[in-house]
């Protein structure tokens, strides 16, 4: 039996001109991340179950990547029949922040304004955009109530976007407190009304008749005809919705009109925007493109999440982009990152000056310069081949005449002129790109 050369379903290899993109994007967002005052936090990528579960993730939770116990007590947990497992890869960043926050926060500024990057893991049906290994870009304020907070998080999240090229980038904007309150309104009873969300939720995603078939189950034709009007009509300014909670309305409202006042127009109030989370208590909100189905990104806010980890209830805010759909989107449209090749790339002439050659690369080094060694000896067209296909500036060789006179053999692999040089020379010399 041959072991498989691919890696599992759902998880994917990079290439080096796959990585280039991906780095190009993440320095792009975190550029912008830190211009806006968010500070760099990194978490471990394993956590402990009950970190991850009853925390309100949930269809998520359904979706965590297990890790077995270890030992004596993995023995000990099969002889009992209990749980097998106490450690679990993250789903979200979100989870994992609040953790962090509930151990750090006596050392850390307030209100705390966090953007965290990294891989999560959701062990769901892999599909075009959606994998089981997946990178979040998340941006958060932590430690204030002020919809200011919500401004702040979707504006460094539309600049991201702006500076990788997509200001066509729709905004919507719900209120998981005023769903609630229009489900109450409606009169769907409380213990149905999580499912309704559930079952509004697919809006986007299944025919609006089945929609309304799983609702009518769930609450009766009554209350379905009354959340046609409100939660499911699609328009922006209706009285029905506003009547729900006109406080809470009215800070959507604000949030959207401050937005636009900030340069961001393509923001709407959506009362049929749910997000899956269950911890999100107040505003939340999706970023959306023509060219693709679902999300580009999206958050809210979720402020008794805290509080779970044994800390005060503090307030906090968030958004994610859906980096692998963004850089669906930079593939799609064309932007093509550079792979940053060496400034030089020092050639071996032979066997006898392999030794000079070493000693070249190592004080062009220790001078700052970017230095690749061909890694072995050959023809020098096979070197020159390889200097050229790692986007090297410029070819170095040190032959029986250089090594003679104390010189370099300096090829241009863009222009092709060659010239003999000094080393100083090459020390002194500007960085110079391929």
């Amino acid at each position: 039996m041959s072991i498989p050369v691919n890696p599992p379903s759902g998880f994917r290899d990079y290439p080096p001109e796959a990585c280039a993109r991906r780095e190009f994007a993440i320095r792009a967002i975190s550029e912008v991340y830190r211009s806006f005052g968010f500070q760099a936090i990194a978490t471990s990528a394993v956590e402990d179950l009950a970190v991850l579960t009853g925390k309100g993730g949930g269809e998520n939770e359904k979706l965590i990547f297990k890790i077995l116990k270890r030992g004596e007590k993995l023995d000990e947990a099969r002889a009992a029949g209990g749980e097998l497992a106490d450690l679990g890869l993250r789903f979200d960043l979100t989870l994992p922040l609040s953790r962090f926050y509930a151990k750090h926060q006596s050392l850390l500024p307030h209100p705390f304004k966090a953007f965290h990057i990294g891989p999560v893991w959701r062990a769901e049906r892999a599909q075009k955009g959606r994998y089981r290994e997946f990178y979040q870009c998340d941006a958060d304020i932590i430690g204030s109530e002020s919809p200011l907070c919500e401004v702040e998080v979707i504006s460094a999240i539309l600049t991201a976007f702006k500076r990788l090229g997509f200001e066509d980038v729709d905004v919507h904007l719900n209120d998981r407190g005023l769903v609630y309150a229009a489900l109450e309104q409606a009169g769907v009873p409380e213990d149905k009304r999580g499912a309704a969300c559930v079952a509004l939720d697919k809006l986007d995603k299944a025919p609006r008749e089945t929609v309304l078939a799983e609702l009518t189950e769930l609450a009766g034709k009554t209350a379905v005809d009354a959340l046609q009007k409100t939660l499911m009509s699609g328009a922006e300014n209706h009285a029905d919705y506003e009547k729900a909670d006109a406080a809470r309305y009215s800070q959507l409202r604000w949030i959207s009109q401050t937005l636009a006042q900030a340069g961001w127009s393509r923001v709407r109030v959506n009362p049929s925007l749910m997000r899956g989370l269950d911890y999100y208590t107040g505003p939340v909100f999706e970023f959306r493109h023509a060219k693709l189905s679902g999300s580009l990104g999206g958050g809210g806010r979720y402020d008794k999440l805290s509080e779970k980890f044994g800390g005060p209830a503090v307030p906090a805010c968030g958004g994610s982009i859906g980096f692998e759909r963004l850089l669906l989107l930079l593939e799609e449209s064309g932007v093509a990152a550079k792979i940053s090749g060496p400034e030089f790339c020092v050639l071996v002439f032979d066997e006898s000056l392999r030794e000079k050659s070493l000693a070249l690369a190592a004080r062009l080094r220790q001078a700052g310069k970017s230095v690749d060694l061909y890694p072995g000896t050959g023809k020098l067209k096979a070197q020159f081949k390889y200097a050229d296909a790692k986007g090297a500036a410029v070819a170095l060789i040190i032959g029986p005449d250089e090594a003679a006179a104390g010189a370099v053999k300096a090829k241009n692999l863009k222009t092709g002129d060659e010239r003999m040089t000094a080393v100083e020379e090459l020390l002194r010399s500007e960085p110079q790109s391929a």
